[in-house]
């Protein structure tokens, strides 16, 4: 594809490129870092009619907090994220998320509006914003709509995002003092490919000793979307979070995953994966709880 096949706009406010895509005889598609659309436009897939770039909009990248929660523009950067000292403090599982998307090259292009619009099941980021119950702000020309994150995505590559509608702000639950939390990821390449199986753990600890008060899990690249672990959270409180227990629930995650096989991994592969970085994550998430 030459350069000058690409028609690009660049408009300069919410309203306007709404503006551009409520058009219905067009299609069109935003971009932002480019990280996946790029890759797409390289294999002539998902090309629409525009392109509309909206990098330049700064109103649409911050990092705060308000009464409801924390509010997470779409067009902040995964380096945003990890440097982030809110982040780190009140929702520490997506900062750790975030220094494992990629490059570092990646992270300073790739957006956290773009990874989610992507919908893809190994979304590096996604697992993280399932356990701290994300939703999902979409705007149009005509209206406001909020979409609580496990009734955005439908299938790999699907959302319930409407033809003229944009994200514009993502809300997150800040995680207690006593939470903590943790991304593992498992790909051919430490930190620079699309995940084989990952997993976001967010735990409500006690005050008895490897006490835990309950827990979210969220798995990646083990179905055709996102899903939470249910079965391995109500389990996470039937008493301390000793070997045996650790060991019960990872092999309920064995179960609970449903993955499939293609050229990166066999299904039997990624349930063993799937229980393995669970193991490991629960065990380092305890060592340094202990370690506080």
């Amino acid at each position: 594809m030459r350069v000058s096949d690409i028609d690009l706009i660049s408009p300069t406010s919410v309203e306007e490129c709404l503006y551009f895509l409520s058009d219905k005889d067009k299609s069109s598609r935003l971009i932002a870092g480019g990280t996946d659309a790029v890759v797409g436009m390289k294999d002539d897939v998902g090309r629409p009619d525009t392109w509309i770039s909206i990098k330049q909009m700064k109103s649409l990248r911050y990092i705060r907090e308000e009464d409801d929660g924390i509010h997470i523009g779409p067009l902040t950067t995964h380096t945003d994220i990890v440097h982030s000292e809110l982040l780190q403090e009140k929702a520490d599982v997506l900062a750790a998320t975030a220094r494992e998307v990629g490059a570092i090259q990646l992270q300073n292009m790739g957006t956290l509006g773009g990874n989610i619009g992507t919908a893809s099941p190994a979304g590096d980021t996604i697992p993280a914003l399932f356990v701290l119950e994300a939703e999902i702000e979409l705007t149009s020309l005509n209206e406001k709509r909020i979409v609580p994150i496990n009734e955005f995505f439908t299938g790999p590559g699907k959302t319930v995002q409407k033809h003229g509608e944009m994200i514009t702000n993502i809300v997150i639950h800040p995680q207690d003092k006593n939470e903590i939390g943790i991304f593992e990821k498992l790909g051919p390449r430490k930190a620079q490919s699309i995940a084989i199986v990952n997993v976001a753990i967010s735990l409500k600890m006690g005050s008895k000793p490897r006490e835990c008060l309950g827990g979210k899990i969220a798995f990646g690249s083990v179905a055709p979307t996102i899903i939470r672990s249910k079965k391995c959270e109500n389990m996470l409180t039937l008493g301390p979070l000793d070997h045996d227990v650790i060991q019960d629930i990872a092999g309920a995650a064995w179960k609970e995953v449903m993955p499939i096989s293609d050229g990166r991994a066999s299904a039997k592969y990624r349930r063993s994966m799937a229980s393995a970085l669970l193991e490991r994550g629960l065990y380092r998430l305890l060592k340094r709880w202990d370690e506080r």
